[in-house]
């Protein structure tokens, strides 16, 4: 059992780690998934297990050598809270991601650090009450978009393949205030 379980601890540290890396250089973008050749095989299931999915943290730079954005993949997929800086190195945004899309809070900021601008995503699309700012922090904008709330889901068709249904409403602009 000792070594049962001692084993399942290498594994598990092996498969994790905890340096962010250079996603372009050490990834490959599969539409929006990030894998890694580093478990090729050439077994004769080598078309199942060539690759594998990364997780752990990466970071993305600009050609000019600054990293541009930092955040956790999981599963491939970019997961959890990640920040994006300029080409100066100011802060621009810190959002949060959920199986590589955009869901949940994001704030931007101006290069002089004041917010730009803050609001919701779910499943990619803006959602909810987002409000803008200008590069003094002063509100000049408020806007709200389609929330699909429990009446709306009661109305979508059934998931198909396992596939969630994506309400055709999401994203849509309801109302936009000028302050």
């Amino acid at each position: 059992m000792n070594k049962l379980s001692f084993l399942l601890i290498f594994f598990l540290a092996a498969c994790s780690s905890k340096t962010p890396v250079d996603m372009e250089e050490v990834l490959y973008d599969r539409s929006g998934q990030y894998i890694t050749s580093d478990n090729y095989n050439t077994s004769i299931l080598s078309f199942v297990y060539n690759q594998k999915v990364y997780n752990g943290p990466g970071f993305i730079r600009y050609r000019s050598g600054e990293k541009r954005e930092q955040g956790p993949l999981k599963n491939g997929f970019r997961s959890g809270v990640w920040t994006g800086w300029d080409k100066n190195g100011n802060k621009k945004f810190s959002g949060e991601y959920k199986k590589g899309k955009a869901h949940g809070s994001w704030t931007g900021f101006h290069p002089n650090g004041k917010k730009k601008y803050e609001g919701e995503y779910e499943i990619g699309y803006q959602t909810g009450k987002w409000s803008y700012y200008d590069e003094n922090g002063k509100k000049n904008l408020d806007e709200t978009y389609y929330v699909c709330d429990d009446e709306c889901k009661d109305l979508h068709p059934p998931d198909r393949r396992g596939v969630p249904y994506v309400c055709n409403k999401l994203g849509r602009l309801r109302e936009s205030k000028k302050l």
